[in-house]
């Protein structure tokens, strides 16, 4: 009898073991976590690569055609880029890195906009109540354009904000940026090389 109880009682514990995946004796299995890829930092690396792609492939090519209406009632198209060294600016109120350039490039518009070679375009996808709302409040010197957020994202290739590009005197796009900073130096630093561009590009024939 005693021997029939031993047999039962190995078989019961045997059978407990097995349940739990694992032999007597053997120390318990310590899970095994694997570093999964951030999905963000993924997203964003990808993203910026091809916003860059998309900066390479248009270097040295023809400003897109478009047509826009100032809030002052001023029509412009592309064919007001030939003969002139252009800067377009894209923009809207919410975005702090926008707002926060504005008052470096309203310097910049007004260290250049007597030379009859120079001009700068504003693009917003704000309404256009939006928009004279903005110029009133931070004093903008120069002419803004109000377009759809579809527009916008069609002309300023990254659909990010704020985005600069520079277009030479032939209408062909040579420099090109996307997004922003809320330092001051760093706005300062970029302001400066925009204007080391135009100032270059000012005095070739």
């Amino acid at each position: 009898m005693r021997q029939i109880l031993k047999l039962i009682i190995a078989l019961l514990i045997l059978d407990i073991n097995l349940a739990f995946g694992q032999e007597i004796n053997q120390k318990p299995v310590e899970p095994k976590f694997e570093r999964k890829t951030n999905s963000l930092d993924t997203d964003m690396e990808s993203y910026f690569h091809k916003r860059d792609s998309i900066f390479q492939l248009n270097l040295g090519k023809k400003y897109p055609a478009f047509t826009a209406i100032s809030i002052d009632g001023q029509t412009i198209a592309e064919k007001g880029l030939i003969g002139k060294v252009t800067i377009i600016n894209f923009w809207f109120k919410y975005c702090a890195p926008c707002i926060a350039e504005m008052n470096e490039l309203c310097n910049l518009h007004k260290k250049f906009m007597k030379n009859p070679a120079f001009q700068f375009i504003s693009f917003t996808s704000d309404s256009p109540e939006e928009a004279k709302e903005s110029v009133d409040t931070l004093k903008l010197s120069f002419p803004v354009y109000p377009m759809s957020v579809v527009e916008c994202c069609r002309l300023n290739f990254s659909q990010g904000y704020p985005t600069t590009i520079i277009v030479d005197k032939a209408g062909k796009i040579i420099f090109l940026k996307s997004g922003g900073s809320l330092e001051p130096e760093n706005i300062a630093q970029d302001i400066r090389r925009l204007e080391q561009i135009i100032e270059k590009e000012l005095n070739t024939k």
